[in-house]
């Protein structure tokens, strides 16, 4: 996620052409593997910036920011909606 916000005030052509080379000088945090929740926002970002590559990057971030939050309340709310019959049964 550091090298998309590094490149957030360009446009994604620029992202989607640059090759991600820059090297932050920690080599803990270069040698450790990206987890699955960033490879999944970097893959919605990039998709995001394939569909519209003309636009900024950051424009780009905050559509999937919205789809995300979006995804996210949905998911909650199925999970209260869930929780409701055990609180009106006692839960036994």
């Amino acid at each position: 996620m550091e090298k998309t916000t590094n490149n957030a005030n360009g446009i994604c052509i620029d992202y989607l052409n640059s090759e991600h080379g820059d090297y932050s000088g920690d080599k803990m945090i270069e040698s450790r593997p990206p987890d699955e929740v960033t490879k999944g926002l970097s893959k919605a970002i990039r998709d995001e910036c394939q569909k519209h590559p003309k636009e900024r990057v950051d424009k780009a971030v905050t559509n999937v920011r919205t789809a995300y939050a979006r995804e996210l309340a949905h998911i909650v709310k199925r999970m209260k909606i869930n929780e409701d019959p055990l609180h009106e049964n006692g839960g036994s």
